[in-house]
């Protein structure tokens, strides 16, 4: 058996790289000459195969460690790990997969998993100098999925066919690389569909240990901007504490014990520094009043609170904000930690967090939020990843054929599509909503 295979099986299905900086750290690669491991998807453990060749070692022959890959994952559940790769003197990156069933991806490191210098959607798809068409930002991630591993690409179809497309993704990227998995164009002629967030409900994880709640029961808690109130109207249909607060206020009120909160709803705008090149991970912020207002919340000024309502009962944190799902360093800190509202509410105890990647329209995000309500109204067992697949699916559907680069109305027509891809879900797969009616309020 090869020490890479026996390896990735005894980290329980996590990528095997001992210079990697772990779950919730981003290393600088260090220099040295590329390798590559050939990425193959062998079939769930059985007689015969290497799993459980593995299994029937003598315990003495095997160091300290789960012998099945997959005991830790529900049924109907994969996951899918990337990692900074060090030794290939650039900026490139590992993977490793595995599902429920045994269905594999063995760690890969092929030269090209390189860090592409331009394919994070919130330096693309914006108003703002520096940023272009959609359709370039479509042709490119075109490009970007026809030349990925095609390791990677027999591990999902090989999911696919065994499991059909409600399998539940998990992807853990510490990259800090802003690698748009949503947007991985995953074509099999045998199977319908295309794009990774439309195929499978894709749960981020930041590493973080679960959350003890992942039904989501109680009021809501709110801030929303002045010039969103479509989105309050959302929430007048649940029992809700807003107060009228700001932002500091919201941030008080999650710092007090209380009632279990359903949902933490905040509809602003929102600032990634400069665009495309912040410098600290503190300019992250959520912008208090109208879009040109200098006043907000920064991200290092959430990371002060204690938010102790979240770890008494969990709850989901929706930041229908723009650049509210980035991450960046705090050099001021350090270079290493990767930063984020997603992994500030996770820690506190969150049950689940949305946000986006970049610049949305701001009745684009009232559209989602509704969605997303609506779903959980009519059926308050969806699963919030389910209910977000299934907007993507939507918004996915009219998008047929290649556009031309200089299409003008193709342009406007991928802006939706971009929006819906935006949004990223963080926590646990199994997350629900269940918000308390306005009629059983106390």
């Amino acid at each position: 058996m090869p020490n890479r295979l026996r390896r990735a099986l005894l980290n329980g299905g996590r990528p095997f790289n001992p210079r990697a900086a772990g779950p919730t750290r981003a290393q600088a690669p260090s220099q040295g000459n590329p390798g590559a491991a050939e990425a193959r998807v062998p079939p769930a453990a059985g007689p015969g195969t290497e799993a459980a060749e593995m299994a029937a070692l003598p315990p003495s022959a095997l160091p300290p460690g789960p012998v099945d890959p997959t005991a830790a994952l529900p049924p109907r559940t994969a996951r899918l790990n990337v990692w900074r790769e060090s030794g290939t003197g650039g900026e490139s990156y590992g993977l490793a997969g595995i599902c429920c069933c045994g269905i594999s991806l063995t760690y890969q490191r092929q030269p090209q998993q390189v860090k592409p210098s331009r394919l994070t959607l919130g330096d693309l798809i914006h108003g703002g100098d520096g940023g272009e068409s959609p359709t370039k930002t479509f042709l490119r991630l075109m490009s970007w999925s026809k030349d990925a591993s095609e390791g990677l690409k027999r591990f999902l179809s090989a999911i696919r066919r065994a499991h059909g497309d409600d399998v539940r993704m998990i992807i853990e990227d510490v990259t800090g690389y802003g690698l748009p998995w949503e947007l991985l164009r995953h074509r099999d002629k045998d199977l319908a569909g295309e794009w990774l967030g439309a195929l499978f409900p894709i749960a981020r994880s930041m590493g973080t240990p679960p959350a003890a709640v992942t039904r989501c029961t109680g009021e809501i808690l709110a801030y929303v901007a002045p010039d969103m109130a479509d989105d309050r109207a959302l929430l007048d249909r649940f029992r809700m504490t807003t107060r009228d607060v700001t932002l500091k206020g919201l941030l008080n009120l999650l710092d007090a014990e209380g009632d279990p909160v359903s949902l933490v709803y905040v509809a602003c705008h929102g600032r990634y520094g400069r665009t495309g090149t912040p410098t600290s991970g503190a300019e992250i912020k959520l912008i208090e009043g109208s879009r040109g207002s200098k006043r907000g919340i920064s991200l290092r000024e959430v990371h002060a609170h204690d938010l102790l309502r979240l770890e008494q009962a969990g709850g989901l944190v929706f930041l229908n904000a723009c650049h509210s799902a980035r991450e960046r360093v705090d050099p001021d800190l350090d270079n290493t930690t990767l930063r984020s509202f997603a992994r500030i509410f996770l820690d506190a105890g969150a049950s689940g967090f949305i946000g986006t990647m970049g610049e949305v329209g701001r009745e684009h995000g009232y559209d989602l939020a509704k969605s997303l309500l609506d779903a959980f109204i009519e059926d308050p067992d969806t699963p919030v990843v389910v209910a977000l697949r299934d907007y993507r699916r939507k918004a996915a559907a009219p998008i047929v054929g290649v556009p031309g680069e200089d299409d003008d109305e193709a342009a406007a027509q991928l802006l939706p599509f971009f929006y819906a891809f935006m949004y990223a879900y963080f926590g646990s797969p199994e997350t629900t909503l269940r918000p308390t009616p306005r009629e059983k309020a106390r």
